[in-house]
């Protein structure tokens, strides 16, 4: 509360009313104690859908990322106080549920989102300047609404859970891509890589990939440089992993944890 809501300590009394009345500010709701009680007398009898109700309640009493918060934030940093000239702003480590209210931040370039509780890439159709869009250790089930994004170069999408690689083809200068530790299996989950022709830099490592044919994917992308599979049991089933990947990959730079050498 004290985050979102900023210093009041400067603010009149009417100010202070004003803030504490306003319901996008404030996160009025039923306090946990009651409603584990609630849930414990109910038991079983309560339905699905009573229980969604629940959690969709329980999430709106999260943060949000209101006008108010952003301009407080960005006094906060020593940033523009007129939105449009920020190019960086950071919003990780704050709880929010939802991406909202950038509108007036046009000129962004660079986009901090991790740590938080944010279940889908939504709203971010001003932000055609944006550069460097970092969403890793969130709740993103999927890719998806990237279109207005048509500069970026460097997406991070790690630890979520995410189970196929789609819609990053509308990225035509897409260079970097990080989505280690998701829920990617299968060769179909990352087929969609064969699109991605500009990607230079991949981390897929510490998914569930185990089949092979996964190289013959990646021998599809010419400019890829830097590749990351670690902790994916494929790397168990393809023989002598190392030489067999620096052999199909001849332009790989750097494989895993170490840069490939001649002798690799």
């Amino acid at each position: 509360m004290e985050e979102s809501a900023g210093d009041h300590g400067n603010a009149g009394q009417g100010g202070r009313k004003e803030e504490i009345n306003d319901p996008k500010e404030t996160h009025v709701g039923p306090s946990d104690t009651s409603y584990l009680s609630e849930q414990k007398h109910s038991g079983d009898s309560w339905s699905d859908g009573r229980l969604a109700h629940q959690r969709d309640d329980k999430e709106d009493r999260g943060p949000r990322m209101t006008k108010n918060f952003l301009q407080k934030l960005c006094k906060k940093h020593k940033l523009y106080i007129t939105p449009a000239l920020n190019d960086t702003l950071y919003l990780h480590y704050k709880g929010f549920g939802r991406i909202e209210n950038l509108e007036e931040y046009t000129g962004l370039r660079c986009l901090w989102l991790e740590c938080n509780g944010i279940r889908k890439i939504e709203n971010l159709e001003a932000q055609t300047e944006l550069r460097c869009l970092f969403l890793q250790v969130n709740l993103l089930c999927k890719v998806e609404n990237l279109e207005p994004l048509q500069k970026l170069d460097a997406l991070n999408v790690s630890n979520n859970y995410i189970k196929t690689i789609e819609n990053l083809s509308c990225l035509p200068v897409l260079n970097t891509l990080q989505m280690a530790h998701n829920h990617l299996e299968t060769v179909e989950d990352a087929q969609h890589l064969k699109e991605c022709l500009k990607l230079c830099v991949l981390d897929l490592s510490h998914n569930k990939l185990s089949d092979p044919e996964i190289l013959s994917i990646l021998e599809s992308m010419p400019d890829l440089r830097v590749l990351n599979l670690m902790g994916n049991p494929v790397t168990r089933n393809i023989p002598n992993y190392r030489r067999t990947v620096t052999v199909r990959l001849k332009h790989l730079t750097y494989l895993d944890d170490r840069p490939v050498f001649p002798k690799d």
